[in-house]
């Protein structure tokens, strides 16, 4: 009986310490096709331009989805390897477009240029 007592008390100490439910982060993928949000650890996105894309944050299926799912949608760019319809070296006039949206919003200013999506091979200037 007196070692039941310490027993109980160690049980119950564990099971309220393992209680303590931290929230869990939403499930993320990266570009290997195993969920269906995206981002690395090193990128952010929780602002309203996506840096990497070159596109508003909402709209960025590089972001969402993984490759996987966008060959099953049929938006994928074999050539260039990013979602089709998004693709500014396929859709110069994409990367004008989401330009604009940026310039309309940051009074202006030039978008930063983007670091993954593939650029048009003759880029007007």
């Amino acid at each position: 009986m007196r070692r039941l007592l310490p027993f109980t008390a160690l049980v119950a100490g564990v099971l309220f310490v393992g209680c303590n439910d931290k929230e869990t982060p939403k499930a993320q993928s990266n570009r290997s096709g195993t969920g269906t949000e995206a981002t690395s650890s090193s990128k952010k996105h929780d602002a309203w331009w996506c840096s990497e894309h070159g596109i508003p944050e909402d709209d960025c299926l590089m972001c969402k989805f993984s490759e996987e799912d966008l060959k099953k949608k049929g938006d994928w760019c074999e050539k260039h390897e990013y979602a089709k319809s998004q693709c500014f070296a396929c859709n110069p006039e994409l990367r004008e477009r989401f330009a604009k949206l940026y310039r309309d919003k940051n009074k202006g200013k030039e978008p930063p240029e983007p670091k993954e999506n593939p650029a048009p091979a003759n880029p007007k200037k």
